[in-house]
C-alpha cells in the first residue's frame, strides 16, 4: 500500500522484518496472504478486498471462587457464567478494502462486525449485588446497553477510514495519512510494552482483547484513531514524522457483566458502585441491601475536537555504523484510562459535626445528608442511592522517549526508554464534597472545584523502560522451526505533583495493591512449528506467559507483583487459508480478603492486586476457526 521510505526500510531490515515474518506469519498464520485482488484492467489502479471470518467457542473450565463472587463489586462477570457454561459463542467479521493509484495515493476502509450468542444465556440470578440498574433497581443477568453492544451484539464499528499520498518535495520523499488510522511509534512488542512504551495513549488499546487472548502482540491491540500523520525523509538514513489528532477514544476494557469483567463499576458499561451494606434496610421495608453510587458523566475530551491538543514528533536515524535504528520522540497525550471520582450525597459523619458544617443528620446519628444534587432522601430510601461516581481522564501528558532497534547475533532486539510528566498515577477515588466537609477527607475536592477537563487524582513524573527480543530457531529434532519472543518492562515513579493524599504509593496506604517505587514485568511467547504434518497442514503449539516479577506499577494496568496470565494450545494452518486454534487461557494473582465489616458475608475479596487477580478463577478453553477470502 503506502510506500516506505529508505530509512523505514532499513529499520525493517533489522527488526520489523523479523517480527513481521516470524511473529505475524507463525502466530497469526496467513490470513493476510489471501487477499482478493480486483482486476480493473488499468495497471495504474490496484484494488483489494479482504474478508476475514472468525468463530470462537469458549467454555469456562474453572469453578467460581467463593471469595470473588462474594465481593459485591467483583462478582457480576463471575456469576454470569458458571463452570462449564459457554463464555463465547462468537462470530466476528472483518472487511478491508484498499484502493491504490500508481502506488502514490489511495485510501483504505475497514469495518468489523460481531455477534456472541453466549450472552443470551447468563447464569446470574442474585439481584442484591447486580451492578446493572433497571429503573433504579439492581437486576441480575442483565447487561447495560454499552456492554451489550461490545460483548453480545450484533453490532459493528468502522475501523480504518483514511486516505494517503506519497510524493516528493524538492527531491525529499513525503508521505501523509489523513483520517482514522493506526500508526504507533517505538518498538514495543506485547501488551506490557504498549503500556510502558513511548506509544502509550498514541492509539487506544483493546485491552479487552489483550486479556481474552494472552500473548497478543501490541500491534494487534491498537485501535484506529482520527488524525494526520506525515513523514519526510531529508536524508537516506533519517526520517522525521509528525502526528496531530482530532479524535480521542478511551482504551476498551472488559465491560461490566462480560466474562472477563475486572471490576463491575468499570467502565462505560458500569451502572453502579456498591458502597456497602445499607443501614436503612432493617428500618425501611423493601429498601435495597446495599448503598450504591450511580454512574454519572465522565470528565473526558470530546470524541472529535480540533482543540484536543494531542500531537507528537519523531525522528528515526539509521546510520551505517550502527547497523540499526535509533528513534527520538516527543508526544503530548490525553490519557486513555480513567481515574475514579465519587460524589456522595450522604457521608458517614457524626450528627454534631454534620450540623456544625451545614449538613442534615439522618436518623440513627451516623449518616449526614450533605449534597442534594448527588441524591435525595427519597432516592436513598427507595433505591439505596448514596450518590454518584464517574471517571476522569488526565490530559497534557508529556512523553519523551528514545528507542533502539537492532539485530544482534541474528536476534531482533528492541529497546525503549521514556520519561513522562503529568502522568496519572494509581489512586483511590477522589471524593467530591461541599467545601465545609473537604477538610474531613484527605485528597477530596470541593463541589465548586470539579475540573471541566483533566483529573483531580494523583499525577506525577515516571520513567519507563522496555527491552524485547525475537529469535527464529532453525530446524531441530523437536520442531521444524520456532519463534521465541520476550519482553521485559520496567517503570519507576519519580515524584507526585498532584494530590498525593489519594496516591496508592503514599506512606500511610497499606493495602495489598500498594504501589512500589519500581516495577519489573516479563512476558514470553514461544511457538514451535511443524511443517506439512499432513498434506497442506502445518501444526503450531503457541505458549504464552506474562507476569509482574517485582513490585506494583504506579500506572493503571501496568502490572503487579505475582499477577499474570498464560495460555497454551495447538493450532493448525491449513493450506495457508484456514486456521484452527484450541487453547487454554488462565489468570492468577493475589488479593486481600475482608473478614468483617465490608460486606454482610465477610471473608471475601477485598482488594485485588492487579486486574489478573480478580480474574483468577476465570480459566477457560477456546476453539477458534478463522479464514480469509
Amino acid at each position: 500500500m503506502q510506500q516506505q521510505s529508505t530509512a523505514v526500510r532499513r529499520a525493517a531490515a533489522h527488526r520489523r522484518r523479523a517480527t513481521a515474518l516470524a511473529v505475524a506469519a507463525l502466530f497469526a498464520a496467513s490470513s493476510a496472504v489471501q487477499a482478493f485482488d480486483i482486476d480493473t484492467g488499468n495497471p495504474d489502479i490496484q484494488m483489494r478486498w479482504d474478508n476475514t471470518l472468525r468463530y470462537n467457542l469458549g467454555v469456562r473450565a474453572q469453578s467460581q471462587d467463593s471469595n470473588i463472587i462474594g465481593s459485591p463489586n467483583y462478582d457480576d462477570g463471575d456469576r454470569n457464567f458458571g463452570k462449564g457454561s459457554l463464555v463465547a459463542n462468537r462470530l466476528d467479521v472483518l472487511s478491508e478494502f484498499d484502493f491504490v493509484y500508481r502506488r502514490q495515493m489511495g485510501f483504505r476502509v475497514s469495518a468489523a462486525g460481531w455477534y456472541d450468542n453466549a450472552y443470551n444465556h447468563l447464569d446470574n440470578t442474585f439481584n442484591a449485588t447486580a451492578n446493572t440498574l433497571v429503573n433504579g433497581f439492581p437486576v441480575a443477568g442483565v447487561l447495560s446497553d454499552y456492554t451489550k453492544r461490545y460483548a453480545k451484539g450484533p453490532s459493528g464499528e468502522w475501523l480504518d477510514a483514511f486516505a494517503f499520498a506519497n510524493f516528493d518535495v524538492v527531491d525529499v520523499p513525503v508521505s501523509i495519512k489523513a483520517g482514522q488510522h493506526t500508526v504507533y511509534w517505538g518498538d514495543s512488542l506485547l501488551l506490557g510494552g504498549a503500556i510502558h512504551g513511548v506509544s502509550y495513549a498514541q492509539n487506544p488499546l483493546n485491552v479487552w482483547k489483550g486479556f481474552a487472548t494472552p500473548g497478543s502482540e501490541a500491534k494487534e491491540l491498537f485501535m484506529p484513531r482520527g488524525g494526520i500523520t506525515a513523514q519526510v525523509q531529508p536524508l537516506k538514513e533519517l526520517s522525521i514524522a509528525g502526528q496531530w489528532f482530532y479524535n480521542w477514544q478511551a482504551d476498551r476494557i472488559p465491560e461490566s457483566g462480560s466474562y472477563l469483567t475486572i471490576q463491575d463499576p468499570l467502565n462505560f458499561g458500569g451502572d453502579s458502585f456498591i458502597f456497602g451494606p445499607n443501614p436503612l434496610a432493617a428500618a425501611i421495608p423493601g429498601a435495597p441491601s446495599y448503598l450504591r453510587l450511580w454512574r454519572s458523566q465522565d470528565i473526558k475530551p470530546k470524541t472529535n475536537s480540533t482543540d484536543l491538543g494531542d500531537w507528537g514528533l519523531s525522528a528515526r536515524w539509521s546510520p551505517d555504523w550502527l547497523d540499526g535504528t535509533l528513534g527520538f520522540y516527543y508526544r503530548n497525550a490525553t490519557d486513555v484510562f480513567p481515574q475514579a471520582m465519587a460524589t456522595p450525597g450522604v457521608a458517614a459523619v457524626p450528627a454534631a459535626v454534620c450540623s456544625a458544617r451545614g449538613g442534615t443528620p439522618l436518623p440513627g446519628g451516623t449518616l449526614c445528608f450533605v449534597n442534594p444534587k448527588a441524591t435525595t432522601v427519597a432516592d436513598l430510601q427507595k433505591f439505596g442511592k448514596l450518590g454518584l461516581y464517574n471517571g476522569a481522564y488526565g490530559d497534557n501528558i508529556h512523553i519523551y522517549g528514545m528507542t533502539l532497534a537492532k539485530s544482534i547475533a541474528g536476534v531482533s532486539v528492541g529497546a525503549e526508554l521514556s520519561y513522562r510528566q503529568n502522568m496519572p498515577l494509581a489512586s483511590d477515588p477522589v471524593q467530591v464534597l461541599p467545601a465545609a466537609f473537604v477538610p474531613l477527607v484527605p485528597g477530596s475536592i470541593a463541589t465548586t472545584a470539579v475540573p471541566t477537563s483533566g483529573t483531580p487524582g494523583a499525577l506525577g513524573d515516571t520513567m519507563h523502560g522496555v527491552l524485547n527480543a525475537v529469535n527464529i530457531f532453525p530446524s531441530t529434532p523437536l520442531f521444524d522451526t520456532a519463534v521465541l519472543a520476550g519482553e521485559l518492562t520496567w517503570m519507576r515513579w519519580l515524584n507526585v505533583t498532584q494530590n498525593e493524599a489519594v496516591f496508592k504509593g503514599r506512606s500511610n496506604y497499606t493495602q495489598i495493591d500498594k504501589v512500589s517505587k519500581n516495577f519489573v514485568g516479563l512476558a514470553i511467547n514461544f511457538t514451535p512449528t511443524w511443517f506439512q504434518v499432513f498434506p497442506g497442514v502445518d501444526l503450531l503449539a503457541p505458549i504464552t506467559w506474562s507476569q509482574g516479577i517485582s513490585g506494583n506499577a504506579a500506572v493503571l494496568f501496568g502490572g503487579s507483583e505475582g499477577g499474570g496470565n498464560w495460555s497454551a494450545g495447538i493450532a493448525a494452518d491449513i493450506y495457508q487459508k484456514y486456521r484452527i486454534d484450541l487453547k487454554y487461557s488462565g489468570y492468577y494473582g493475589d488479593y486481600s480478603t475482608s473478614p468483617t465489616g465490608a460486606t454482610p458475608k465477610g471473608g471475601v475479596l477485598g482488594v485485588p492486586n492487579g486486574a489478573n487477580s480478580s480474574l483468577s478463577d476465570r480459566g477457560w478453553v477456546s476453539l477458534t476457526l478463522k479464514t480469509t477470502f
